[in-house]
């Protein structure tokens, strides 16, 4: 590791060859030193804050100092504290955290489009430095500045303790979307000396990430920090009220062994306490249904609480008024979003397939009433009938899937367009139907195909090694830059790409043929009607 200005930087990431030239590059806090790359230029691990410990635990982030040297800015910075998981090769968290990345054709005044990517990962795990959100392919493609920020997970970014402590401990609410918000301030001030436009900022994100998004459009804070947005398979009902995000926070002292007059001693806790903890609330059910229907939801727990103040109404309803009706907006799913889950191993609240498979339809309808109260049978009918006309196996995994994938994803991403297309004609919905990975067109199969990583292991453990994964990257990354551009994402390749609208309900699916479709919602949708 190496020191800058009392930050931890981690060198074990770095992937940056012996004699690789440099790019210096003057910000608001100091010169900042990059890496020359065949056709772009990176910078990794830079700060757009100060480190969120010690006092800081539990705060707002608080505005980078000026650095004492030129920073070296040749490895990522840490990701937030979190479970390990393999799959996402993060080795390297603490609560040190706050780091951006860029990837840029030039460090020139060109004022090219700015692509700022928030990862996804259950507001629990993930990290900006991940491979497979490497930005240089997407950066060079396009001509655009890529950047991806880190902000805090889990307790440490969404534990809403304020209706807990007193005021005097200066807690706040969200610091998760408050450091997504202190980044988007950072590359304001500074990222026209990256060759990027400050005026001209595009927000994708996938699952958390994109559910992040949903947030910061009703967050008045972020007004004039970003023009247009990307939402990949994430909705805009996934917050809480302060009610149940008090209850959640009470459970956690419980669980951390700290008493709420004795809160100081949440400054002292190890973070192996602090992850233990928030792991028992996984467990843990809250109501996210916005409607008269309960929507029990379990597992992604700690996630933006409608406070009153930085998010002063649930981002659905912020659509639903108006909030947004300025900003051109893309917002889709992939169309087998669960399969990705139901096939790897159990966690909170998720069933495997091989688990599916030893019920008998009555106990999967128990199941789904679990998450759809006094609707199990009804959900358990209808997504039979939708799996037997996609034409997939009938089994009991599939039809959970689909009615998960759903609940999930495709119904809230729908409901953003729906919402926003009351307000503006610039909503345009999109599906992944590409089915060449291990687990067809699953949650995250869209991510390698919009940076263009078909081609690594991670990419093809999602896509398949079908040569056709590579074709249709170039495709969706030509739509993604044109949105970047200009607010339409309509391109020679796939042609006019027609804004949704409640009547034609058109959806442009992304697959071996391309093309727009009619409301490929309509064999489940109406199950949903005043639920979700």
């Amino acid at each position: 590791m190496i020191l800058n200005n009392g930050r931890r930087y981690c060198m074990a990431q770095d992937t940056a060859g012996k004699g690789t030239a440099a790019v210096k590059v003057t910000t608001d806090c100091g010169e900042i030193i990059g890496l020359q790359r065949q056709g772009y230029q990176e910078f990794r691990g830079i700060p757009y804050a100060e480190p969120p410990i010690g006092v800081g635990r539990f705060k707002p982030p608080a505005p980078l100092l000026p650095l004492d040297e030129p920073l070296q800015a040749a490895r990522f910075g840490d990701a937030a504290p979190q479970d390990k998981i393999p799959l996402f090769g993060i080795n390297h968290t603490s609560e040190d955290c706050l780091y951006l990345n860029i990837w840029t054709p030039a460090c020139d005044q060109r004022q090219r489009p700015v692509m700022v990517w928030i990862h996804g990962g259950g507001y629990l795990t993930g990290s900006s430095s991940q491979i497979i959100y490497h930005g240089h392919k997407l950066a060079m493609s396009g001509d655009v500045v890529v950047v991806s920020v880190n902000y805090r997970l889990g307790a440490l970014g969404f534990l809403y303790l304020n209706q807990l402590l007193e005021d005097h401990h200066g807690v706040s609410a969200n610091n998760g979307l408050l450091d997504q918000i202190e980044a988007l301030r950072w590359v304001q001030r500074n990222i026209a000396a990256f060759g990027g436009n400050p005026d001209a900022v595009t927000l994708f994100g996938e699952s958390a990430g994109a559910m992040s998004i949903a947030a910061l459009l009703a967050c008045p804070a972020a007004t004039g920090l970003f023009q247009r947005a990307i939402l990949q398979s994430g909705g805009a009902d996934q917050v809480q009220s302060p009610a149940a995000a008090t209850e959640l926070a009470a459970r956690f002292l419980e669980y951390a062994g700290v008493r709420p007059d004795q809160a100081e001693q949440l400054w002292q806790l190890p973070v192996d306490q602090i992850l233990s903890a928030q792991r028992r609330l996984t467990r843990h059910w809250f109501d996210r249904g916005p409607y008269s229907q309960p929507v029990m939801q379990t597992g992604m727990t700690l996630v933006p609480v409608v406070d009153g103040e930085l998010l002063p109404q649930t981002p659905l309803a912020a659509l639903q008024g108006g909030r947004a009706r300025d900003c051109p907006i893309m917002v889709g799913c992939t169309r087998d979003e669960w399969k990705l889950f139901v096939n790897l191993p159990s966690g909170e609240g998720v069933f495997t397939s091989s688990q599916i498979q030893d019920l008998e339809k009555s106990d999967l309808i128990k199941l789904l009433e679990t998450t759809l109260p006094g609707m199990g049978e009804r959900a358990a009918n209808l997504y039979e009938k939708v799996v037997q006309r996609q034409g997939d196996g009938v089994d009991l995994a599939a039809i959970y899937s689909a009615y998960e994938s759903d609940r999930m994803f495709r119904i809230p991403s729908l409901r953003i367009a729906e919402a926003q297309s009351e307000h503006s004609d610039r909503i345009y919905m999109f599906q992944f139907n590409w089915d060449q990975g291990g687990f067809g067109a699953c949650h995250a199969s869209d991510i390698p195909l919009v940076f263009g990583c078909t081609e690594h292991p991670a990419g093809q453990f999602l896509c398949g090694a079908d040569p056709g994964a590579g074709k249709l990257s170039d495709r969706v990354q030509n739509c993604w830059i044109a949105f970047a551009r200009s607010g339409d994402p309509s391109t020679d390749e796939v042609g006019k790409w027609p804004a949704f609208d409640d009547e034609s309900r058109q959806v442009m699916c992304f697959d071996r043929q391309s093309g727009v479709q009619t409301d490929p919602f309509a064999d489940s949708a109406e199950l949903w009607e005043g639920v979700l």
